[in-house]
């Protein structure tokens, strides 16, 4: 793929990702709850409101972005997550066969800000994901896509 090529699967993927993120917000309210919660063990995002859980969404880790010394460290290298969640974080390499194999065959490299957000987009369009969340802790920003979403009554 030339670099015009990469350019315009790029802003497909960007546009992907804002419909998904209007649906997730309009649908299900995602943006809008008071406190949301990562549980990778369990593959899980839970939403909620005054302590009640009202929406959990199954996840998959993408990587992090460090704000503060400007790294992207994959989602496959975090050592709280579990096997399985690795093994299809680790599906995004095949990404590296359109462009950039570089920054798929490192675990952590030097990256700005759009960067997460294109691999975030990117990883939205080859997971066929529903969307993407970001948390922020400590000036490091977790992406995660979001694979499915459930009321806390059918979530098993």
């Amino acid at each position: 793929m030339n670099y015009t090529e990469f350019n315009q699967f790029l802003d497909q993927c960007y546009a992907e990702l804002e419909k998904k993120h209007f649906y997730l917000k309009a649908e299900f309210g995602i943006g809008y709850y008071e406190k949301s919660e990562i549980d990778w063990q369990r593959g899980i995002l839970k939403f909620t409101d005054n302590s009640a859980v009202k929406l959990i969404a199954k996840v998959t880790p993408i990587g992090s972005y460090s704000t503060t010394n400007s790294t992207w460290m994959w989602g496959w290298e975090y050592p709280s997550i579990p096997a399985a969640l690795k093994q299809k974080c680790e599906q995004l390499k095949e990404l590296g066969k359109i462009a950039r194999p570089e920054i798929f065959a490192a675990s952590i490299f030097t990256a700005e800000s759009e960067t997460a957000w294109e691999i975030a987009a990117m990883a939205c369009h080859h997971f066929k994901s529903m969307g993407c969340y970001r948390a922020v802790v400590r000036g490091v920003w977790v992406f995660a896509t979001i694979d499915d979403v459930q009321s806390p009554v059918d979530y098993p």
